[in-house]
């Protein structure tokens, strides 16, 4: 009971205060009582937005950042299974390197092309993953024989059917997404 007094103690208190501070004020008598009843009873507080507005706020910036999160590792995901690289046989003529590569370009689903040389394939492997003084040990490429053809897949079109059609060809040894290529490399694998 004595909570209840000292509550009531201090609203009368703030209600005293606020009385006194409305009648220095120079205004109509009915504005003044309107503007002492909304100050007491802050109306506002009533309503669901200004109680909670810190909550709904919090809750907002959770399912945003939530969406934004999964949008952007889908989109990852989806990348690294639509791009395929095609490795060859060891001892393989350039000619037939071609020739696969317009086998290739010729499967429908298929969005685009490029080829990437040993040389190419050492220069990203050795800047992703070595230092200089690890690089200079090797006095030749140890990549040599990994010379690829980089795939893209169209959005629409079945990867692993197209990856299945790619196996089949003769002189083609290995076909990996990026997300294969990138577990082997960090297992230190050699295409």
């Amino acid at each position: 009971m004595n909570n209840t007094n000292s509550t009531n103690h201090r609203h009368t208190g703030v209600e005293k205060e606020l009385s006194d501070a409305v009648t220095a004020l120079a205004m109509p008598g009915a504005m003044a009582d309107e503007l002492l009843e909304n100050c007491v009873h802050a109306r506002h507080s009533r309503n669901i937005l200004f109680r909670h507005s810190k909550l709904i706020a919090a809750a907002l910036l959770i399912v945003l950042s939530t969406t934004l999160c999964t949008t952007t590792y889908a989109a990852y995901d989806l990348y690294q299974t639509k791009n395929l690289a095609v490795f060859f046989d060891y001892n393989i003529s350039q000619a037939e390197i071609d020739a696969i590569g317009k086998e290739i370009r010729a499967l429908p689903g298929v969005s685009s092309i490029r080829f990437e040389s040993a040389d190419e394939a050492w220069a990203s492997f050795r800047e992703t993953y070595l230092t200089d003084e690890l690089a200079g040990m090797f006095e030749e490429n140890p990549l040599k024989d990994s010379f690829n053809y980089r795939v893209t897949v169209k959005l629409d079109a079945d990867t692993k059917e197209i990856r299945g059609h790619i196996e089949q060809i003769c002189g083609v040894r290995r076909v990996n997404d990026l997300s294969e290529m990138k577990q082997m490399e960090t297992a230190g694998q050699i295409f």
